[in-house]
């Protein structure tokens, strides 16, 4: 059976057995006579019982993976992020009146000095340019 042909039937089905069970994308799919692409189509996201920390608008799970993985989706803001994220302005009873209309940034988490060899060799190379131009202008004088 294709997308198009679901029934509400099969896809509260495709839904239980896909939430609630260990049982591989492939089984479902071939107990309830579905290709792969119908009941990737047929499954909806699992509700987090959490709400999302910018807009306040319910968090899902969009598949098991992310579920396993603990990263919650807002479907309504695209923000995404762990359950021990979830902790934002809403949350905080922040409101964007509060605010005066601007909600600002998030802090970024922290980050170490150099974070990529990229940075490293960029730096040397700039080093290295600098302090040729510097014995050239010494010899110049």
């Amino acid at each position: 059976m294709h997308a198009s042909e679901v029934t509400p039937e099969a896809a509260r089905r495709a839904n239980e057995l896909y939430w609630s069970s260990e049982r591989s994308v492939n089984q479902i799919a071939d107990d309830l006579d579905l290709s792969k692409g119908a009941l990737y189509g047929a499954i909806e996201p699992l509700s987090a019982e959490a709400d999302c920390p910018m807009c306040g608008d319910g968090l899902v799970w969009p598949n098991r993976t992310a579920k396993d993985r603990n990263r919650l989706d807002c479907t309504t803001c695209d923000w995404s992020g762990s359950a021990d994220e979830t902790t934002g302005y809403v949350s905080l009873g922040v409101s964007e009146a509060d605010l005066e209309g601007e909600l600002p940034a998030p802090p970024l988490p922290p980050r170490s000095f150099v974070t990529r060899p990229n940075t490293i060799l960029g730096g040397a190379i700039l080093g290295a340019a600098v302090g040729l131009a510097l014995v050239l202008w010494a010899r110049r004088r």
